[in-house]
């Protein structure tokens, strides 16, 4: 009897052990994260004053990084957590969003150092990989977009000239994605001060956020989602923008920033074909007079067969610059370049999470203005990369 109860004890004790987790537990910490490589060569215009000129060939890169994500489910279903997300190398930004959040039937809050909602619900063309591409994917092999970009899901807070901070991207804002309504979803954010993701907002701070002159202010983002399976074929669109309604300080005379984007992909079996575009109006406002406007647009395509995926991107991008100095026109600064990028891509599924990529890329691009450092520009981009997640 005594070993039966010795027994019966221990097969408790194990269950015990082994019993799943309750909300009265608390939050229970768990690791994840990416790390990606690319060897990269560039073949491009290196005469003096070219975009090429007194830079490398070829190289070797990597963007890594680590994230920590506590969280549980309480006894009415809401889950709630923290994430936040660590560099994997040395940065000066180290920490690249830290954020709580609250989700379940209603849809998902955060709060804290975030992207958008633009960001973080926009459609991309198909045809691209995780490090390579026309639209500014993880690794941008020419010297065109010096100064410029070819990206398509930017909010006002993660792009422009007048924003403070090591990251406006990812600043301080709240963020509520609502629940999947038959392939509908719909994101809304707000950011109070665009450019600030930690300087006197988090830590303890004692008082309000100084009044930054020209500051984009008490930015809004909204962001639509529909993505749907029908029989044999399926759909992912996407519509919204970025608004800023007011700017810090006092007589700065800078331009409140408003940006737009659209996409849509069609899937038919292994074939996928789509398009997208962001509009970004006053991307530069100094307040003397000065203005800036861009946009970039493109599509791509994309077949698949068992582990191989092959995608082909265009971009086109348009940035147009106009700075008036002190009325004196020989202090003028004007710019426009205009920026084309074709990339054929390659990917292979290694297993859950591991893949290999390559690409081939040829860039061509035209200035005019008062500065016309990169017409006539002329690159050939090849490049080989690993992407894993963890």
């Amino acid at each position: 009897m005594k070993k039966v109860l010795l027994g019966t004890s221990a097969l408790l004790g194990a269950g015990l052990v082994a019993s799943p987790a309750f909300a009265a537990d608390g939050i229970k910490l768990s690791l994840g994260g990416f790390f990606r490589t690319a060897v990269l060569v560039n073949i491009d215009d290196e005469g003096n004053g070219d975009l090429g000129d007194n830079r490398y060939d070829d190289g070797v890169f990597s963007n890594g990084e680590i994230y920590f994500l506590g969280k549980t489910t309480l006894d009415n279903g809401i889950t709630v957590g923290a994430r936040v997300e660590l560099e994997a190398e040395q940065s000066g930004d180290q920490i690249d969003a830290a954020y709580a959040y609250f989700s379940g039937g209603f849809g998902e809050l955060r709060i804290g150092s975030q992207n958008g909602a633009l960001m973080s619900l926009c459609v991309t063309p198909v045809g691209g990989t995780t490090n390579f591409g026309a639209f500014s994917q993880d690794q941008v092999i020419n010297n065109a977009f010096s100064g410029y970009s070819a990206g398509i899901c930017n909010s006002v807070d993660g792009f422009g000239d007048n924003l403070s901070g090591a990251d406006a991207t990812r600043s301080q804002k709240i963020v509520y994605i609502t629940p999947n309504f038959g392939g509908f979803q719909l994101g809304v954010s707000w950011s109070p001060n665009g450019g600030h993701e930690s300087t006197q907002v988090s830590g303890f701070h004692s008082g309000m956020p100084e009044s930054v002159d020209g500051e984009q202010r008490n930015i809004v983002d909204a962001y639509a989602n529909y993505t749907r399976d029908f029989d044999g074929w399926g759909i992912n669109a996407g519509l919204g923008g970025s608004w800023t309604l007011s700017t810090g300080g006092k007589g700065s005379g800078v331009d409140k920033n408003d940006y737009y984007q659209g996409g849509l992909n069609l899937t038919f079996g292994s074939f996928s074909i789509g398009a997208a575009g962001e509009y970004y109006h006053d991307y530069a406002s100094f307040g003397d007079d000065s203005s800036g406007d861009g946009w970039v647009v493109g599509g791509g395509m994309a077949y698949n067969i068992d582990a191989w995926t092959v995608g082909l991107q265009y971009s086109y991008a348009d940035w147009e610059f106009t700075r008036r100095v002190d009325d004196i026109p020989q202090n003028d600064n004007d710019d426009d370049r205009r920026i084309n990028t074709v990339a054929l891509s390659g990917n292979y599924d290694m297993g859950p999470g591991i893949s290999l990529d390559a690409t081939v890329q040829y860039v061509w691009a035209n200035a005019d203005g008062g500065h016309t450092n990169g017409d006539n520009y002329n690159s050939l981009g090849i490049g080989l990369g690993t992407a894993f997640n963890f």
